[in-house]
């Protein structure tokens, strides 16, 4: 591996905090997943300067570092700087919000194994490829054996979820393996029956192959079990005892109690699902779809993709995964289109980098390093997703089987009884097209504009607040700090009171009143938002002294906060300045503690 990947890897133990501040680290496919002890050790600025680092945010509980397609590298780096030093990932958890928890929770779950779900998604595709064209007889050896390598990682799903389930909840992997393996076993006995009774009630037995929610609780309380166990049986005994009655009760429970509930849940989950599926197809698709890149930019869509496992579970086929197909050639589309509309040979190379990772399935790199970036090119390719989707649902495209990392050589898991491989690729195709053109179009509309002879503009801001001055990378909030709603800076203020950065007027107060813009008299639109996630507030805290269309200079008071407000909610208060419709080449900015109404940036705006 290369030396400035090692640097790489300290460098980011460096700046998370230390190895003393990782609870847990774990993997996807393109990005380092923390659990950290203390969030406030972080030094976004110096993570998001490290070479290897496309992108650092904090999301469902964890901090995330998006590296791209060469992640295992460095994680495999990071842990050998780690070493055998104790990770600890039991610390405040119950700070937690429930939401973190849970996806926090699934994520672990999930992403230590995603790249051989991803490779056994590839070998079904092809297999059905192969199939569709009688290239092979079906019961020839290199069918069999392709057969049995894409399906065994599915229907041994409990496997790989005991291992890491075990890891999260804090189990013995090996009696989690056990239990595991105790509920796949009846699928490979012929003399045990499909369910037996207890009393009245049928207790299923060959219902395991591939469960998730069953297999996930089953760990949990195995877990819990272990736990009392060992705190009851004496040290002489703990060596045999602890796993003989772990299994033996978290056995009879999950049999009986953990298994037919779960079983249910995921039936209930699934058919709630078709339930709204069925309402509109169309709709369904276009929203799903227009709106998948959205979960990966915050690393949550790990809360949507196993709802496809259980799909394929419960059902046999999923529709979830078809629509976010979409999704993934929408951005595509997107990224080949920059390439042809990019300003100089180093975005062009980007683009192109970008565009070979999104063809086959992972988009990271096409959002940050491109279209978010660029803003026009990631609208476009939810626009083209979101047509991509329609047609999905239009057509009640299937995937028969789950795949958790999309791209064409998982084509062939769409042919089936009530799905053709064919739509989906119209589907598909479409995504990608439309992405594409409107990519161009706009691309090229804006640097033909700025062939004409247009100079370049200075916009220089004031600070709205008497506090610390920050770059847009200190923001707590992926939205602000990677730049999508455009360039800027942030003040952490001392009080309340926000003042008007610029000589304008007031175009926009928005109704839940945490966000102002204001219009310079030179043209320039300059939003202020006020802390985040503040509009859930719906106003509480905020008492505005001007209104729409009123005048300002630089120094006029605009609101006053009730920081005590945000406080009280857990709100950060932390006040951004951006230009949401300016193309930015350049900030000069006066980091550090200033007054208000002291100017602290200056902007140069593009000229193309």
């Amino acid at each position: 591996m290369k030396q400035n990947d090692k640097k790489s890897a300290e460098d980011i133990i460096k700046y998370v905090g230390g190895i003393e501040n990782i609870s847990s680290l774990t993997h996807c496919v393109t990005r380092l997943r923390f659990v950290l002890k203390d969030m406030s050790k972080i030094s976004q600025k110096n993570i998001e300067n490290i070479p290897v680092v496309m992108k650092a945010l904090e999301t469902s509980g964890q901090y995330q570092v998006v590296i791209g397609p060469r992640v295992t590298d460095i994680y495999e780096l990071i842990m050998g700087e780690i070493g055998n030093e104790p990770l600890e990932s039991d610390v405040t958890e119950n700070n937690e919000k429930i939401v973190d928890k849970i996806m926090s929770t699934i994520s672990a779950i999930f992403t230590p194994y995603i790249n051989i779900l991803a490779a056994a998604g590839v070998l079904k595709g092809i297999v059905i490829l192969l199939q569709m064209a009688n290239l092979f007889n079906e019961k020839s050896f290199i069918m069999v054996t392709l057969n049995v390598l894409a399906s065994g990682v599915f229907t041994m799903l409990p496997l790989f979820i005991a291992i890491t389930g075990a890891e999260k909840f804090k189990s013995n992997k090996f009696i989690a393996l056990a239990m595991a393996s105790a509920m796949l076993y009846p699928l490979t006995a012929a003399d045990i029956p499909s369910s037996v009774m207890v009393g009245t009630i049928a207790i299923p037995l060959k219902v395991y192959g591939g469960a998730v929610l069953p297999t996930i609780f089953a760990i949990y309380v195995l877990a819990k079990v272990e736990k009392l166990l060992k705190k009851i049986i004496p040290d002489i005994a703990k060596l045999v005892f602890v796993p003989t009655l772990s299994l033996v009760i978290t056995g009879i429970i999950t049999f009986l109690i953990i298994g037919p509930l779960a079983n249910y849940l995921g039936v209930g989950i699934a058919n709630g699902y078709k339930w709204l599926y069925d309402l509109s197809p169309a709709i369904s698709g276009a929203i799903l779809a227009g709106f998948g890149q959205f979960f990966v930019i915050f690393g949550i869509h790990w809360g949507i993709i196993p709802l496809g496992q259980i799909n394929v579970q419960v059902m046999g086929y999923d529709t979830i995964m078809a629509m976010f197909m979409s999704a993934v050639f929408g951005q595509f589309g997107a990224v080949v289109g920059s390439i042809f509309t990019s300003r100089d040979a180093e975005e062009r190379q980007l683009s192109i980098s970008a565009s070979v990772s999104a063809f086959f399935g992972i988009t990271e790199p096409a959002l940050y390093g491109v279209n978010v970036k660029k803003r026009y090119p990631f609208i476009a390719g939810c626009i083209g997703a979101a047509v991509g989707g329609m047609i999905t649902g239009l057509l009640r495209v299937k995937l028969y089987g789950f795949a958790p990392v999309l791209n064409v050589f998982m084509l062939g898991m769409f042919n089936g009884a009530q799905s053709k491989t064919s739509y989906e690729v119209i589907a598909i195709g479409l995504a990608f097209i439309v992405a594409f053109l409107i990519t161009i179009i706009i691309g090229l509309k804006k640097r033909n504009s700025g062939t004409q002879g247009r100079e370049k503009k200075i916009i220089k801001l004031s600070t709205p607040a008497e506090g610390r001055v920050v770059p847009l990378e200190m923001v707590n909030d992926p939205v602000f700090s990677s730049k999508a709603m455009g360039e800027g800076f942030a003040v952490i203020p001392k009080n309340g009171k926000i003042y008007a950065p610029v000589l304008g007027t007031v175009k926009t107060i928005f109704p839940t009143k945490h966000a102002v813009i204001i219009e310079s008299d030179e043209g320039v639109s300059i939003m202020i938002h006020m802390g985040i996630d503040t509009v859930e507030l719906n106003g509480r805290g905020f008492s505005f002294k001007v209104k729409e269309n009123d005048q300002v200079t630089s120094g006029t008071e605009i609101v006053e906060i009730n920081l005590d407000v945000l406080e009280k909610e857990s709100k950060d208060n932390i006040i951004i300045v951006v230009l949401p419709e300016s193309k930015i080449e350049k900030v000069c900015l006066s980091e550090g503690n200033h007054e208000s109404d002291e100017l602290v940036a200056s902007l140069i705006e593009s000229a193309i």
